[in-house]
């Protein structure tokens, strides 16, 4: 069999999108997953409007705003209980609004406009080990329902989400990544539901937070998790124990007083080592979670998968027209992706060491319900619209210090 073009393991929202911006420009795409679909994965459901914004150019906006649930106000609770609430900001060219959608039916949508565009698509299709030729990666070999086979490509991307183990059996990967880890399920009849998505920092391990994600009226996607800091004990044995202390607080604990878990409880984990991952190899390109692009945050990763895909695609389309050599094409990838968000995770971690403290939290909360541009600050930085380094502006922080 001839080679594809490009072969995409992991039709999640990174893999699936790449897919469709390739096969839109005309590229033989071969997008493979282990698992059929449509397919649950473990995730807060949460897209936000820079997810939304890729989600609208791929055509998809119908579609994901008619299936999702429309949430216009975020609310953000302090260590102390306190909150902020207002509605989602608008900023540049974004949608003003957030949508809670599961994954079951996000990522079919993503995959189905894929094939629509006219990728190719084979479930049940796990790849276990990467073939080479020389120091070039050439496809991968995959068990598949009628046996092993070798799928073979020019380019080869993964979008494999937090999974590392082809990469560390390839030796692609020296060392364990930063993990951050985390726990959800869905709730039917949560009292107290509205249009408002919300994120505590109240009852759960610092950096991390807790979530409330209407999906509905009545029903939610609720969760918790935390980040581990380098070199650092995780703060919680297990995802499960930060989960069950994050809905034993009061507050959630009544929306929670006649709600039954329609879901089993799920941990996952989540890979934001993007500063330091490195994100290509001759042949081989990284998208998404699995190159790192989780936000260190929010756990946040929808938009980062999907703009990683966009921008990704644009580079390796044009390298592959242009005929560029395998090794720099992978410079080209690293080159794109850093450019896009290097910058923006090395603030983001300042941010979350300067701010994941209880008091400072207490305190810009206490200032944001005074100061409706302080507000309007910390919504944007908490929904990824902003470069999070605006709140570390000298006003800002004087702001916060005021209280």
């Amino acid at each position: 069999m001839e080679p594809r073009d490009i072969l995409i393991v992991g039709a999640g929202p990174a893999g699936s999108a790449m897919a469709y911006f390739l096969a839109a420009q005309g590229f033989d795409v071969l997008l493979v997953d282990k698992t059929d679909f449509p397919r649950d994965k473990t995730c807060g459901d949460g897209v936000s409007p820079r997810a939304l914004r890729v989600l609208h150019d791929m055509g998809l906006a119908d579609r994901v705003d008619t299936q999702g649930y429309r949430v216009n106000r975020i609310a953000i609770f302090a260590p102390n209980g306190r909150a902020v609430v207002a509605p989602a900001p608008a900023f540049g060219h974004l949608p003003n609004y957030a949508l809670v959608l599961p994954r079951y039916q996000l990522d079919d949508i993503i995959r189905t406009r894929a094939v629509q565009a006219g990728a190719h698509f084979a479930p049940q299709t796990a790849a276990i080990e990467i073939l080479r030729e020389h120091a070039e990666v050439v496809g991968v070999r995959a068990q598949t329902a009628h046996g092993l086979r070798d799928l073979r490509a020019r380019a080869t991307v993964f979008a494999t989400g937090a999974s590392t183990s082809v990469l560390e059996r390839s030796g692609l990967l020296t060392s364990a990544p930063a993990y951050g880890r985390a726990a959800r399920t869905y709730y039917e009849n949560v009292q107290g539901l509205s249009d408002t998505v919300e994120f505590h920092f109240d009852s759960v391990p610092l950096p991390g937070y807790g979530w409330v994600f209407p999906t509905s009226p009545t029903t939610a996607n609720v969760g918790a998790g935390y980040f581990v800091r380098a070199g650092r004990a995780p703060q919680r044995t297990t995802p499960r124990r930060a989960f069950d202390e994050f809905v034993a607080n009061r507050y959630v604990a009544g929306l929670l007083t006649d709600a039954q878990p329609s879901a089993p409880i799920k941990g996952y984990p989540l890979r934001f080592d993007f500063p330091t991952a490195r994100a290509a190899f001759p042949g081989l390109m990284l998208i998404g979670e699995a190159a790192g692009l989780v936000n260190p945050l929010t756990g946040e990763g929808i938009d980062y998968a999907l703009e990683s895909a966009e921008v990704a695609a644009d580079e390796l389309g044009r390298a592959l027209r242009a005929g560029e050599t395998a090794e720099r094409a992978a410079r080209r990838h690293i080159h794109a992706l850093h450019n896009r968000f290097l910058r923006m995770f090395v603030n983001i971690i300042r941010v979350r060491d300067t701010y994941f403290r209880p008091w400072v939290l207490n305190r810009f909360v206490s200032a944001a319900n005074r100061n409706p541009d302080l507000a309007e600050l910390l919504l944007n930085v908490a929904i990824g619209n902003i470069d999070p380094l605006r709140a570390m502006s000298p006003r800002a922080l004087w702001q916060v210090a005021l209280g």
